[in-house]
């Protein structure tokens, strides 16, 4: 399958910290460029919709989610947990521009954050390589923040729901600059499991993969940093 060349957007700067409220309310975001995620295997519009917005200050990356969704559900409380089995969002970020090693933070519509840094042995000659991730290597400053439009765990019973990450600048190792500087590029790629039942999950990627499989570091877009 011929997938499109991965995407290129900016994140760009802003000059306070940003109130994280889940509702992707603060006024800043309207500063952020939109990111469309696709079916991650087909590369098409998924059945329920899913944008994503980047900016950042001197101390953190920032990320929404606002994720179309009639059924959200988890059952998982705790950090750590398998949150991706179930419907999360998540943030694959390589700041170093090494593909073997980068950070994946995952999100819940509890509010569960799922966190590892990911050592990948997977090329494109070589893409079912084993990988290893090391969730125990959480990040301190991680602040996070969900909004539900509805009722969670009720079939029918919503209407989508945000999320946002203020991400720690200074524990994403590796960076040419902390805080980025304008022009900078980091590899990233942004991911949404969506659960319409038990046991039954749709992938969906800014970058598509082009199978079920989202730790194919190659496939990841770029973020250019910019005032």
């Amino acid at each position: 399958m011929l997938l499109p060349t991965p995407p290129i957007g900016r994140c760009h700067r802003i000059d306070r910290p940003l109130a994280l409220t889940g509702r992707i309310d603060d006024p800043l975001w309207a500063k952020a460029e939109n990111f469309a995620l696709v079916d991650a295997v087909s590369a098409e519009r998924p059945e329920q919709e899913t944008t994503v917005k980047c900016l950042y200050s001197d101390r953190y990356l920032y990320v929404a989610f606002s994720c179309e969704d009639s059924y959200i559900w988890g059952t998982h409380t705790e950090r750590d947990s398998p949150i991706f089995e179930q419907e999360c969002v998540e943030v694959f970020i390589n700041p170093a521009g090494a593909p073997h090693h980068y950070y994946e933070i995952n999100l819940s519509p509890r509010n569960v954050v799922y966190d590892s840094h990911i050592i990948n042995n997977r090329t494109p000659d070589n893409p079912f390589a084993d990988f290893l991730g090391f969730p125990q290597l959480n990040i301190v400053d991680l602040h996070t923040a969900v909004w539900i439009d509805g009722e969670l765990g009720v079939q029918g019973g919503a209407r989508g729901w945000r999320a946002e990450f203020a991400i720690p600048l200074a524990e994403l190792y590796g960076a040419p600059h902390c805080p980025p500087q304008a022009g900078d590029q980091w590899r990233i790629n942004f991911y949404r499991i969506d659960s319409p039942q038990m046991n039954q999950r749709r992938h969906s990627a800014w970058s598509p993969t082009g199978r079920e499989a989202f730790h194919l570091p190659w496939r990841f877009g770029t973020l250019i940093f910019a005032d």
